[in-house]
């Protein structure tokens, strides 16, 4: 064909179809040619595959209901920054493999080529997306910057068959929502479609996002990103709003962008609670999380926040200054955590079973709890030898055991499959196992309350005239600094994060208003709470 008309429509008679499973690439070469010569070529592999969403059936590949569980993906590594070699954008297509996902999130910026290769080779359905996050700012350069990136984003990775979302934005609402807000979501996602009309748009919402909301019809599928069960509320609080928005929405495709917890090796106990970071409470949440979506195959594609720990400069949380760790595998990709395991267990087609709680490993107390996980229909657990019990059960298998003093040595087998630990019974757990902050943090709530005096907190909440309450945003407290005082230490007691000027999370949070905070937390503070920091900010002088 002559080089000045280079568009070309391809035909693959009987094509072998790109699968989850088997994913099928051709190699495409185009030559450059003149007369007897060939002066250039270049060479994309291909993949033939067709994809929808439907609000009641989910994701659907080549013809077949495919829910789509997986993880979102930062490209960043332990001393390594986002300078991973190709190997290591290999290495970590392959730890998600063996989680058994078959889709990632890449959080949230456009990601190295070798991992796209990566999704293209084992079969993963990819969410790609732009870096428009959390503020939007009204300039008309950062909605050109915006363009940009999506123009970028799209025409460079066009040829990949894993991809089959652009995304474009991800907890926009956070800064507030507005007409012009609203009119650039709409460009974007048309110049998505003018670029690209074979693929699907998405955005991930934060959580606060209404539920009627005009950002819900703009993109082809939407996701929350929730935290119900960490950051507010309970973990039992998902699957009923999950049901409660499909309910409202029956003709839109729900997803879940983004959910988890923190979970830090070093900490444990037997009364795993929320905001403990213990290795334990990660899992319980995400034991709860995977049967709920596993009940739900309607919503479209849920990704576990996040698949490793990774930088954060804003954070500083659980002791760990610099990071997020909300990962089932560690940032250095050495320690596979328990809550990897329980996903293994859900997703993975190979046989599995996994002893929790071997970094758990010194225990008092008469009885202890021991939980399997396998994909496996029954576990036999035994103790020192001894058959201890086999059970039936779905993907989670609870045993409860009399340790002997000294070391004991657990076996559980599934069908062919077996994992053992060994257990030291004590009569004083480890003081590393609690994190110090946990403490600290319950006393400071107690503590708070005697703030107070004999305020009634039971009454309605005031508002009088030229006094500061909670309805003001953070940015406005700046002004104020014995209010800003009160309600930076509010916030920080009840969401551990520390929101000041010149701290990182300041430019992402200054918006928003402690009510909105608080709410967001949900039933974790005790009743009265809110009330309390709203009595004590009537006392002071709005000058």
């Amino acid at each position: 064909m002559p080089a000045d008309d280079t568009a070309v429509t391809l035909y693959v008679p009987d094509a072998e179809l790109w699968e989850i499973d088997e994913p099928y690439l051709y190699t495409v070469t185009a030559t450059l040619q003149r007369r007897n010569e060939a002066y250039d070529e270049i060479s994309v592999k291909a993949g033939v595959r067709s994809f929808s969403c439907s609000p009641e059936k989910g994701f659907i590949l080549n013809g077949k209901e495919t829910p789509l569980r997986g993880v979102s993906r930062h490209q960043d590594k332990l001393y390594k920054g986002n300078a991973l070699t190709r190997e290591e954008h290999y290495q970590d297509a392959k730890i998600i493999k063996e989680i058994g996902a078959n889709t990632i999130r890449l959080a949230h910026y456009q990601h190295s080529q070798d991992f796209y290769d990566a999704c293209d080779e084992m079969g993963f359905i990819v969410w790609a997306e732009i870096p428009f996050i959390s503020v939007f700012n009204k300039a008309p350069a950062a909605h050109q910057n915006c363009i940009s990136q999506l123009k970028e984003l799209i025409i460079q990775n066009y040829n990949h068959p894993s991809i089959c979302f652009w995304g474009i934005s991800n907890e926009i609402l956070i800064g507030g929502i507005s007409e012009k807000l609203v009119e650039n979501h709409k460009e974007l996602n048309a110049l998505a479609k003018e670029l690209d009309s074979t693929r699907l748009t998405a955005i991930a919402h934060v959580s606060m996002t209404p539920l009627e909301s005009p950002m819900h019809h703009i993109t082809d599928v939407l996701s929350y990103n929730h935290y119900f069960g960490w950051y507010g509320g309970k973990m039992e609080d998902n699957g009923p709003w999950l049901d409660r928005f499909h309910a409202l929405h029956p003709d839109l495709c729900l997803g879940v962008s983004e959910y988890g917890c923190e979970g830090i090796i070093t900490y444990h106990g037997a009364e795993p609670a929320c905001k403990d970071y213990s290795e334990e409470y990660q899992a319980r949440y995400h034991e709860h999380l995977a049967q709920v979506f596993d009940e739900r195959p309607w919503i479209w594609g849920t990704h576990v926040w996040n698949m490793f720990d990774f930088g954060c400069a804003a954070r500083n949380e659980g002791g760990v200054a610099g990071r997020n760790n909300k990962g089932l595998v560690t940032i250095d990709r050495k320690t596979k955590k328990d809550s990897f395991y329980v996903y293994q267990a859900y997703w993975s087609k190979k046989p599995m079973v996994h002893l929790c709680g071997k970094r758990y490993a010194m225990r008092s107390g008469e009885m202890t709890e021991i939980r399997v996980y396998s994909n496996q229909p029954s576990v036999s657990l035994y103790l020192n030898g001894q058959l201890v019990e086999e059970k039936s059960a779905k993907k989670v298998f609870v045993f409860t055991v009399k340790l002997a003093e000294g070391q004991n040595r657990l076996l559980a087998v599934a069908g062919e499959v077996k994992d053992s630990m060994t257990l030291e019974k004590v009569e004083n757990e480890p003081d590393i196992y609690v994190l110090p902050e946990v403490n600290e943090r319950r006393e400071g709530v107690a503590n708070w309350f005697e703030t107070t005096g004999e305020m009634d907190l039971k009454a309605p909440m005031e508002f009088p005239e030229g006094k500061w309450n909670v309805k003001y945003t953070m940015e406005e407290f700046a002004s104020c600094p014995e209010a800003l005082e009160i309600v930076s230490k509010a916030v920080k007691l009840a969401s551990n994060f520390d929101i000041r000027p010149g701290t990182g999370m300041w430019d992402m949070m200054k918006n928003i208003t402690p009510e909105e905070i608080l709410s967001m937390t949900g039933n974790m503070m005790p009743e009265g709470f809110l009330e309390s920091l709203n009595a004590q900010l009537i006392t002071i002088d709005k000058e």
